[in-house]
């Protein structure tokens, strides 16, 4: 049984862990970036969005395939070289806050898209989150149960999936609604492809703490990993409705998503209009 990150108790120090959202780190203390050195295109676009949106970011090079590959010698982990080489990876991070006492961080892969309006997104969403908590997570991949709206336009895209020109009119403006609702922060249930989160101090550095002990007893990957204490109550957890951040790649076939209004696509650095694509990539038939 893989060892407990515990919750914070009621009687535990809670950092308030966001300030201003409309500063250069989006209401954080501090903005971590990871990036791979095999895909500095994704690191360029990034650089591009945080000039345009005066972001500013601490770049952390991810692990190595060949430093994973020690270290799974070395500690005896589970996981597969390149989850190992992402652990590692956001446990060097946690390691960090913990040293510098950093109060609260967001940590964003370097492959995404993000809305030019982000600020404002961020400080609706902080404005409306309780505390304490202990994590936040702003880019997801998939759909969440609890997440607000989800199963009503999930049950509406199935009725409406015909040529009938009514239906399609109707599922038209359905998903303009669906695509511009108002931010919303929801407690998270399952939080699945997670390209952006945000973390407290205490999280921190009880993961800084026992990330890679259960390493060596749990073969799951980091997304897992964060999912599965969000799930089980091990920790406080929201998530942002609808993300800000959204991963992005170039590679044909990719299922990227949806963004009202792209940061890259307004540079020109990406072809393909996010306005036009499924929120969420399991979304991908249904909402053609």
């Amino acid at each position: 049984m893989p060892p407990q990150i515990y919750r914070s108790q009621p009687n535990e120090p809670q950092p308030r862990i966001y300030s201003d959202a409309m500063n250069s780190t989006l209401g954080f203390q501090r903005v971590y970036v990871v990036y791979s050195a095999s895909d500095p295109s994704s690191l360029e676009n990034f650089k591009s969005i945080a000039v345009l949106l005066d972001i500013d970011a601490r770049y952390i090079e991810q692990t190595s395939i060949e430093r994973a590959n020690t270290l799974q010698r070395q500690h005896a982990y589970l996981a597969n070289p390149v989850e190992i080489a992402e652990l590692d990876t956001h446990a060097r991070i946690y390691a960090h806050m913990a040293r510098h006492d950093i109060q609260s961080a967001l940590i964003i892969q370097s492959s995404v898209d993000m809305e030019l309006d982000i600020k404002l997104r961020m400080a609706s969403a902080l404005g409306d989150i309780p505390d304490p908590y202990d994590m936040l997570f702003v880019g997801r991949h998939y759909a969440e149960p609890t997440e607000p709206h989800v199963q009503e336009m999930m049950t509406f895209l199935r009725q409406t999936n015909s040529s009938d020109p009514s239906a399609q009119m109707q599922r038209v403006w359905a998903k303009r609604e669906f695509a511009s609702r108002k931010t919303r922060v929801y407690l998270s249930s399952f939080p699945s492809g997670i390209s952006a989160y945000a973390i407290g101090r205490q999280m921190a550095r009880r993961l800084h703490h026992r990330l890679r002990v259960r390493m060596t007893v749990d073969k799951h990957d980091l997304d897992f990993i964060l999912a599965d204490v969000a799930m089980v109550g091990l920790s406080i957890a929201y998530s942002m409705s609808p993300s800000p951040i959204a991963a992005y790649t170039t590679r044909h076939g990719s299922d990227n998503q949806l963004l009202t209004h792209s940061a890259l696509h307004v540079m020109s650095l990406r072809q393909d209009d996010p306005a036009m694509l499924s929120p969420y990539k399991d979304w991908a038939s249904m909402w053609a």
